[in-house]
């Protein structure tokens, strides 16, 4: 099964974030809604080294058994999360303001990720999880908002 992607996860996560995997021929991957979005050569350094490590091709279409770990990979690239293998609020809060583009899709995005929060709980790391199941929930929620906001269609 595929998944689309979706965010706090970052795709918090996810997601997002996106990729400079191959930047000429996957512009429309560091995009929102047609728009680029604020992420520096480091950030997105950061998300190809995951879809590497999780040979994932593309983040728009992350199988299934995959999604999992590459937006645990991604949360601690990017210092998402707190000391307890939970997302970092304030950070997350944050990252999605100085990121996302267009503007419009700021506040619903917040508003998603919070709401995923509140539904799924925070906690996604956990001890002794090597296929980070503790991120399931909460991240495929995360990255159905980010879909649910990014994509045309």
């Amino acid at each position: 099964m595929m998944l689309k992607l979706g965010f706090l996860s970052f795709s918090i996560f996810v997601f997002v974030t996106v990729s400079n995997y191959n930047l000429a021929s996957a512009q429309e991957e560091i995009q929102c809604l047609g728009q680029d979005l604020n992420m520096t050569q480091a950030q997105m350094g950061m998300v190809t080294a995951c879809m590497k490590e999780a040979g994932i091709v593309t983040i728009w279409k992350i199988p299934m058994e995959k999604i999992n770990c590459f937006g645990i990979c991604i949360l601690e690239k990017k210092s998402l999360l707190n000391d307890k293998g939970g997302l970092d609020h304030d950070r997350i809060y944050k990252y999605i303001m100085d990121v996302m583009k267009p503007d419009k899709v700021k506040k619903p995005i917040v508003d998603g990720v919070e709401a995923c929060i509140k539904d799924h709980g925070d906690k996604v790391r956990q001890p002794n999880d090597p296929n980070c199941l503790a991120f399931m929930e909460v991240g495929i929620c995360v990255h159905d908002v980010f879909l649910g906001q990014c994509v045309e269609g």
